[in-house]
């Protein structure tokens, strides 16, 4: 769709425009914005897929259920990060006649395998660990084996975390804004470094087993790393579920929107606010405003939608703003859910 042909659709009603019976005004707010760079993303994922895939063989080498558990426990790290690049891509691809938001809610169906996929591992691990405890005869844990490929657990979790510590978001000239850093690539950063805590743990359990020959405490950090791993992913999955079925997001204080909306001059009533997730990081706002007489006079409430719509992006992170404005006579036809 050109430019010219939006920028009218944008100041058209829906239903009419004011001067006609209805009095009906519809706009539509998108923000704008550098796409963040995928290659930190790319390599990342790469890192960390190969690194998982290594330290699951050495786990069965080393017959460590604590290594198998940081395994999995990195594993969680490559679905944080693919669910962070489909949010990176999606956000380029545009929308269709046939698909109006795109392919943004990918993101939300990948942090759905996510959440499935985390509590199969914390499953199998619990599994793994307890088995251990119970059944610790015949097995032998190589220690400096766990060590050696924890420590390499560390440098490859900092190394990426690193990675995207330098990126950024580019303006419309390609340079990148340390400042305006995507909040993917931040939360990826301090995930990244918190799971080389992990790591860490892992290394003083090879080093323990390796000094004093004690097997149990394989297993005991086995069962640790699980419950970490459960604790730290479980407001993800509850949001998960909130994001799957159009729930507000957690980031979005819908009180303080309505307040906003319902104390701000001009604005006599409004009905139909509506508040959805597009992606794991975007939000949609549709609302109906009716305005007083006086707001509607001269530009037709023009600026008022204007003040609207900023300060709903700018104060309130809303990503996608519709606002169908009417006049004070106009009749509500509120669709009930």
């Amino acid at each position: 769709m050109s430019t010219q042909e939006e920028a009218p659709r944008q100041t058209a009603a829906s239903h009419g425009t004011v001067q006609q019976k209805e009095n009906h005004l519809h706009h539509h707010g998108h923000t704008q914005g550098g796409q963040p760079s995928q290659k930190p993303y790319l390599i990342g994922i790469s890192l960390n897929l190969i690194f998982v895939l290594s330290e699951l063989i050495f786990a069965k080498l080393a017959h460590s259920t604590a290594l198998f558990a940081d395994a999995f426990h990195n594993l969680s790290d490559v679905l944080a990060l693919v669910i962070a690049w489909l949010a990176v891509l999606v956000f380029g691809i545009k929308a269709t006649r046939s698909k109006t938001y795109g392919w943004h809610n990918v993101s939300i169906l990948a942090s759905i395998f996510n959440t499935v996929l985390l509590l199969f591992a914390v499953g199998t691990i619990l599994v793994e660990g307890v088995n251990d405890l119970l059944n610790p005869a015949g097995i032998h844990t190589n220690g400096l084996m766990i060590t050696v490929v924890a420590a390499i657990g560390i440098v490859v979790n900092v190394s990426t975390a690193l990675l995207f510590k330098a990126s950024g978001v580019p303006d419309e000239h390609g340079h990148s804004h340390h400042h305006d850093q995507d909040l993917n690539a931040k939360t990826a950063y301090i995930h990244l470094l918190s799971d080389a805590g992990v790591s860490i743990g892992v290394i003083l359990a090879g080093w323990l087993i390796n000094l004093t020959g004690w097997q149990i405490i394989d297993p005991i950090v086995s069962l640790l790393i699980g419950l970490i791993i459960l604790l730290t992913a479980w407001p993800v999955m509850k949001e998960t579920v909130n994001l799957a079925i159009n729930g507000v997001p957690d980031t979005i204080d819908e009180d303080a929107i309505y307040d906003y909306l319902a104390k701000k001059e001009g604005v006599v009533s409004l009905h139909d606010l509506h508040i959805w997730p597009l992606s794991t990081t975007e939000t949609a706002l549709t609302v109906h405003l009716a305005l007083s007489d006086e707001a509607l006079r001269g530009d037709h409430g023009q600026k008022e939608l204007h003040d609207i719509e900023t300060a709903l992006k700018e104060t309130f992170g809303v990503s996608h703003v519709t606002i169908q404005i009417e006049g004070q006579q106009h009749e509500e036809n509120c669709n009930t859910i």
